[in-house]
């Protein structure tokens, strides 16, 4: 991510950064009031950068600049000119970056709202802003390791930050971020006692609101999602593991085995006995 320069005239060829052999270069990069990096052919891997304080400037022929505030994460194509550095009416510039050379499946990850020709940017809210800087904290740690597979440690914590990412993006479904919180709230304690009420507290939101919220986003009440979601680990349970009906209740939350089979039976149409001998059909 050094300054580099490049003559003008002919189209120049992309520079190369990442390699196939090492699908990522990354780092942290406190940048002052002069700081510009130039390379008219691009390179030819992503260039993903996140703005963790100040504000970056991105210049595009033919276009308006593109501010990189902070919490923006912005996504350049292969092959597209790079011009950016400090804005200077801010004076610095903090952020994460990285060049990547993605696995098949990721094209369509980076697949924001275009600001520029070749340049995507999605906007973060704190609390993604904040899942993404420590993934891409990871990532360039990982990556500039002396771990065996450092590189793949790093492109698996750039996945994970562009993933949080997409959940953000207007493109796709964007989900609200205290739905997020809630099903890793669901997702990490899944056997807890929990109320709307509980999960409207994990939220930030009254009980009502993120009832409206939730029947919006994912069609169902929120307790009904509760109840699915534990059906479908118990359901795994029954079939690959020898946990009795009633350890398998008390992991996703019925302290009742009787309670938990009735249930059971109400949602997948038998009973946990009968799953567990029709191994999970």
């Amino acid at each position: 991510m050094g300054d580099a320069a490049a003559g003008r005239g002919a189209r120049v060829r992309p520079e190369v950064v990442a390699t196939a052999g090492n699908r990522i270069v990354a780092g942290r990069l406190a940048a002052g009031r002069t700081y510009r990096t130039v390379r008219h052919g691009g390179t030819e891997d992503w260039l993903l950068m996140f703005t963790c304080r100040g504000r970056g400037r991105i210049r595009s022929a033919g276009a308006a600049d593109v501010h990189a505030d902070g919490r923006s994460f912005v996504a350049i194509a292969p092959g597209t000119p790079h011009d950016y550095g400090t804005d200077a009416a801010t004076g610095d510039w903090l952020l994460l970056w990285a060049h990547v050379r993605p696995r098949p499946e990721w094209p369509a990850l980076p697949d924001w709202p275009r600001v520029a020709p070749g340049v995507g940017r999605v906007l973060l809210p704190d609390p993604l802003a904040e899942r993404v800087t420590a993934a891409l904290t990871r990532a360039v740690s990982l990556s500039n390791s002396a771990l065996p597979n450092s590189a793949l440690f790093g492109i698996n914590a750039v996945e994970e930050a562009l993933l949080w990412c997409d959940t953000q993006n207007p493109r796709g479904d964007r989900t609200d971020p205290r739905l997020l919180a809630v099903l890793e709230h669901l997702s990490d304690r899944l056997a807890d006692p929990h109320t709307v009420r509980s999960l409207a507290r994990v939220a930030g939101l009254s009980a009502s609101r993120l009832s409206r919220l939730f029947r919006a986003r994912f069609g169902t009440s929120v307790m009904a999602y509760v109840e699915e979601r534990r059906m479908e680990v118990a359901c795994r349970l029954l079939t690959l593991s020898s946990l009795t009906v009633r350890e398998v209740a008390r992991q996703v939350g019925y302290r009742d085995p009787l309670y938990f089979s009735t249930r059971f039976r109400r949602a997948v149409g038998h009973s946990p006995s009968a799953h567990r001998e029709a191994g999970g059909d």
